[in-house]
């Protein structure tokens, strides 16, 4: 063995001429390889083929109408955190450096959802740390017990101060009263003074005619008298006897009596009229003054009056006043202590009696916005998921079918995911702004809701709608897309009784885009295919078990010539492939020919 591994050992390494050809070979090879499969194998795998699905006539109700197609949404509902925990006045505290701050935040736990995942009603979302919980709902008890004790004492200095507004009301009301009362007794008085000098000069300005009469008399009388006793001589002893003397004596003596009372009388009477007249002007100036204290003492007491009459008209305004600043006092108080009882209420039915917070419908979740130990600072989404009631479809209808919808008419809705099931909806909005996605085009958007069990539709999920025009009970139906057309005529492939394929004449009625009416030419159970023309590549890359399993249902294609006609059926053969059933490989048509003649569309 040891002599072996030596002589191996001694192997002479390859000489580059070898390695080159060697290389050369390897090109070759390769070169001939790309151009076998250039030549041979790629028109091969390019070869069209035809493949098959089985279909079978049914009987039902078919409704026709506008054909839409557009793709599913989603509307989003969201579970949203919304307590307000803050129970600090102070708006510029540092939260983040208070320890006592953090204590009013509440810690996640767990949670247990995901983007993407299905939730139920009731299904459990989060659970929160028993201890933030009490923690929170300690600070919560605290600051409700300070808040009822403030309320109790605003409550007590609402009802003293209250008590205070109104004893002072009670008195400025007095006080106009009584200034009412003074006004009019200062205004009396005043008055009276004033009509009594105006009497009693009225008085002695009367008296003052009567006067002057007395005077004007007694002027008279003393003129008189004065030419009397100025006309008579006094009598001279020696002029007259005894007795003549003593009578012209007498006379003389009664004369000047008489001159003396008369001149004493007019003094007495001149002096009784300047007194008079002195005691009238004695009278206006004390009048005068009188009026002048009056007007000035009626200015002082009006203003007295009135402002004692302001203040009592303001007593009202001022006890009001008062009673809303003191009711406002009150009513923070009272605001603050039902805040905090409303909070602490918020955040029992928020963490419950297990510490958990449970889906309150169902959908599938789009975000979850918290993870396990992070704490509920913000207001905000939690979780938001996808409500099945309310996943609607947008579409666009042009301006000559618009006019035939309303908000509320019924739709069906096929979706592309799940062609044997049937949706209906119904119309929610129409758009009246119009959209246009080609110059010729006018279009509006006409939003519709998705009814019934939404639960398997995920979002972007593509839907075909038809508005339905017309309805039609019980009639014969199968895919539009079986329907293959030439000259205004209608054809199916067709599997006769003895199992082979035929081409046969059909006669059509209304159609939704997706099912269409047969009038004629079939029957209820009758088995149909719809043909797809398919390279041999795409076949290949589709692997063998589709080709293999074309004709038992279990692929969908559409007719050949896109679903619409019978070109490119050479010399009416069938096309070449395996015929389900049994029939024809290579397919001629049975018999040679369609129904009344040679092939559509000239026999080719």
């Amino acid at each position: 063995m040891e002599k072996i591994m030596k002589k191996e050992n001694k192997r002479k390494p390859l000489s580059k001429k070898t390695k080159r050809l060697i290389i050369i070979i390897t090109a070759g090879v390769l070169l001939l390889s790309a151009a076998c499969y250039t030549v041979f194998i790629a028109p091969l795998l390019k070869r069209e083929q035809w493949i098959y699905k089985e279909e079978i006539v049914e009987r039902g109700t078919l409704k026709a109408g506008v054909s839409e197609s557009g793709s599913l949404e989603y509307g989003v509902t969201s579970i949203r955190y919304e307590l307000d925990l803050d129970i600090s006045e102070d708006e510029d505290e540092d939260e983040e450096d208070s320890d006592d701050e953090v204590q009013k935040y509440i810690r996640i736990e767990a949670v247990y959802v995901s983007p993407g995942q299905r939730i139920a009603e009731g299904d459990i979302l989060f659970k929160f740390t028993q201890d933030s919980i009490e923690d929170v709902r300690m600070l919560l008890k605290s600051a409700a017990a300070e808040a009822q004790s403030e309320y109790a004492q605003a409550q007590t200095e609402y009802n003293l101060s209250a008590l205070e507004a109104g004893t002072d009301y009670e008195i400025r009301k007095l006080d106009e009263q009584y200034a009412a009362t003074i006004y009019q007794k200062a205004s009396q008085s005043i008055s009276n003074e004033i009509t009594m000098l105006q009497v009693e000069i009225n008085q002695r300005t009367a008296n003052a005619i009567s006067l002057q009469e007395k005077v004007e008399e007694a002027t008279e009388n003393y003129n008189e008298a004065l030419q009397n006793f100025s006309e008579m001589e006094k009598p001279a002893v020696e002029d007259y006897d005894i007795s003549n003397f003593i009578t012209m004596q007498k006379k003389y003596l009664n004369l000047q009596t008489r001159y003396e009372n008369a001149k004493n009388t007019l003094n007495r009477a001149q002096q009784e009229l300047e007194d008079n007249a002195s005691e009238i002007e004695a009278l206006q100036k004390e009048l005068a003054v009188v009026s002048a204290k009056s007007t000035i003492n009626k200015l002082d007491t009006d203003e007295t009056y009135l402002t004692s009459m302001i203040n009592g008209e303001n007593a009202q305004i001022n006890y009001d006043a008062q009673l809303e600043s003191l009711k406002e006092t009150l009513q923070e108080a009272e605001e603050k202590k039902n805040k905090i009882q409303e909070q602490m209420s918020a955040f029992e039915a928020f963490v419950g009696e297990d510490g958990c917070l449970y889906a309150d419908g169902a959908g599938i979740v789009t975000e979850v916005a918290y993870a396990a130990g992070d704490r509920l600072r913000d207001a905000g989404a939690m979780l938001s998921y996808a409500a099945p009631e309310d996943m609607t479809i947008s579409v666009d209808v042009t301006q000559e079918d618009i006019v035939d919808l309303k908000v509320g008419d019924k739709v069906d809705i096929t979706f592309t995911a799940y062609k044997d099931v049937s949706y209906e909806g119904s119309i929610c909005s129409i758009n009246t702004t119009a959209t246009s996605r080609e110059s010729n085009t006018v279009s509006y958007t006409v939003v519709i809701a998705v009814e019934g069990d939404t639960t398997p539709l995920y979002g972007g999920m593509t839907a075909d709608i038809v508005f339905v025009t017309e309805q039609k009970e019980d009639v014969l139906y199968i895919s539009k897309k079986a329907i293959l057309e030439e000259n205004g005529r209608a054809y199916v492939y067709y599997r006769t009784p003895a199992g082979e394929m035929e081409l046969k004449e059909v006669e059509t009625g209304i159609h939704n885009g997706v099912n269409i009416e047969i009038l004629s030419g079939l029957e209820e159970g009758d088995t149909i295919y719809l043909a797809s023309r398919v390279s041999s590549e795409n076949a290949v890359m589709s692997g063998d078990e589709d080709t293999e399993g074309s004709g038992s249902g279990n692929m969908e294609f559409s007719a050949p010539g896109g679903g619409g006609d019978l070109e490119g059926m050479p010399g009416g053969e069938m096309p070449g492939g395996e015929m389900p059933g049994g029939g024809m490989p290579g397919g001629g048509m049975p018999g040679g020919e369609i129904p009344g003649g040679g092939m559509p569309g000239g026999g080719r």
